[in-house]
Order: C-alpha cells, then sequence, then structure tokens
C-alpha cells in the first residue's frame, strides 16, 4: 500500500492528500470500489500524528466523474471512515490542482465533490475562494440549530468562547440522540461585533477540537445573517469568522429568505511530500518490573 502524499493545511486544520487523477493505471469502477483508501484502519493510521503522518483527514483527488470537473474529491475523515462535504479539504485541492496545471487557467477552477459541483478562484498567493451550494436541512432544536452546508453541523451561541469548554460538550452534542449513529460536527459560535464571529469545532470522525472548519464556518455565518433584523433586499454580505487556526470569509447575497452565490474564503498551501511506506499498526506496552517491598 505505498503511495506518494502530499500534505495541507488550510487555517491549521491537515489534510494527507493523495493525487489519483493522473495514475497511469486505469481507475476502473471496480478498482474506485476497491481501492486501498477503502481500508479504514490504514487510512486512520496514515492519520495518526504519532504512528502515521498525522491530519485531520484525507483527501483523494480522483478522476472527475463528468465532463464539467477537473476532478472528483474524495474525503475521509481521521478515522479513516467515509466522510462529506470538507471546506478546508477543497481549498486545499485547489490549491493543489492550480499548482499542477489541472484547472488549465491560473485563477479559476471547477471540480465535482460529494455534494455537486464546486468553482474556485485563487484571489492571491496562498489565498483561495470555494463556491458553495445552498443549505440543505435548517433545524432549530433544543440543543441549537443544525445546518447541513455539505456536511451536518450543530451550531450554539455561547458567550466567553476562548474559556467555553469545547472539548466536553463538544463530543456530548456530537453524539446526542437527536442526530443518530452518524452524529454532527459542533460549533460553538460568539459574536464579536457587526460581522465578526468567533466559533471553535468539535468535528466528528476527528473526535476532538481541529484548528478550523469551513463548512462549519459558513452554518455559522449563515446562522447569524439569518438571525440579523436589518435585511435588505438581494444584500450582498461577507463574515469575517476567526478560529483558533487562522481567519477565514463567508459572503454571497440573502434577501431574509433565501441564500445565493454563496463562498467560502481564506488561506491554503501545502507544507511538504512524501512517501506512505504501507506499515502496519504495532501495538507496544510497557513492562514494568515490580519487586516486593
Amino acid at each position: 500500500m505505498t503511495f506518494e502524499f502530499y500534505k495541507y493545511q488550510a487555517c491549521g486544520n491537515d489534510f494527507v492528500l493523495v493525487d489519483l487523477t493522473r495514475t497511469e493505471l486505469p481507475l476502473t469502477a471496480e478498482r474506485l470500489e476497491s481501492g486501498f483508501w477503502q481500508n479504514q484502519e490504514a487510512m486512520s493510521l496514515v492519520c495518526d500524528r504519532r504512528f502515521g503522518v498525522g491530519a485531520d483527514g484525507v483527501l483523494l483527488l480522483l478522476p472527475p466523474r463528468t465532463e464539467s470537473g477537473a476532478f472528483y474529491l474524495h474525503y475521509l475523515n481521521a478515522d479513516g471512515g467515509e466522510g462529506s462535504l470538507c471546506g478546508n479539504g477543497s481549498r486545499c485541492a485547489a490549491a493543489f490542482g492550480f499548482s499542477k496545471g489541472y484547472f488549465g487557467d491560473e485563477k479559476t477552477g471547477v471540480f465535482e465533490a460529494s455534494d455537486g459541483i464546486h468553482r474556485v478562484w485563487r484571489t492571491a498567493e496562498q489565498e483561495y475562494r470555494l463556491s458553495m451550494n445552498k443549505p440543505g436541512a435548517w433545524n432549530v432544536l433544543e440543543v441549537g440549530v443544525f445546518i447541513n452546508t455539505g456536511s451536518p453541523h450543530l451550531v450554539v451561541q455561547v458567550r466567553d468562547l476562548v474559556n467555553y469548554p469545547v472539548l466536553r460538550e463538544g463530543k456530548l452534542l456530537r453524539e446526542h440522540a437527536l442526530f443518530g449513529s452518524g452524529g454532527t460536527n459542533v460549533n460553538f459560535m460568539e459574536v464579536l461585533d457587526t460581522n465578526r464571529l468567533r466559533v471553535r469545532t468539535y468535528e466528528r470522525g476527528v473526535e476532538n477540537e481541529t484548528l478550523s472548519c469551513g463548512t462549519g464556518a459558513v452554518a455559522c455565518a449563515l446562522l447569524y445573517m439569518q438571525q440579523k433584523e436589518d435585511i435588505e433586499a438581494n444584500q450582498n454580505f461577507e463574515i469575517l469568522v476567526q478560529f483558533r487556526g487562522g481567519l477565514m470569509k463567508v459572503g454571497g447575497q440573502y434577501d431574509g429568505a433565501t441564500f445565493t452565490d454563496l463562498y467560502l474564503a481564506g488561506p491554503a498551501n501545502g507544507t511538504f511530500k512524501g512517501l506512505w511506506p504501507g506499515i502496519a499498526r504495532s501495538s507496544y506496552s510497557w513492562a514494568v518490573e515490580t519487586k516486593a517491598v
């Protein structure tokens, strides 16, 4: 299971990226359904920060499924399980695609992900803007507001987010019975000022707080806009979302009922390239000799 990989990060949300778009061996439908990434234990080991490369997830760039995209982005969580749309991972994939010339244009491109087609723009050095599809399920619950932005997110508004027990509360809500066996990502949001938010996210699959979350940023920004009272017809907006790992921007147009032209913008860059040797997970124990006193 040896393969070449790249390490990318976006606001501290880091990924192992494997490029299979230009593989010499044709990726038939059978191979796509039985690739090495289907081995959940192996992919979990790759993401392990002590015994593997270390990452919040795996980005697999596969051949496009339609003629409209440069590649298909398949995302795996850090536990090796199937993921949904990853906003930060998508910007990392875009950064990689631009570096390889896969889009055929220096400033804009198109790729496919689990929730459909996305357009990307390179707006500056290591800065990328990603088009986002309209939110799916949107439900006000007793524990917060659930919004699906390509990935499922619960948004909980709090005060003093810096000192908030994100790990404890995030784990409890992620496993809440309301969300079934699949669970949800949990975002704790604090309004800092007009159009400025602070967010911390507990991510399912990672089972920990991550330094940032792109689809979580979008969920929080949309809820903030929905709660505003001074909405004008077809109002353009841009919300600054501050995470521990960096700053992202969520923008679009909102008329008080419908969101259109949504985007997520922020930094992304590659950090290194490596070769995964395909080692197996090993168990270690520390033997302590006990002597009678």
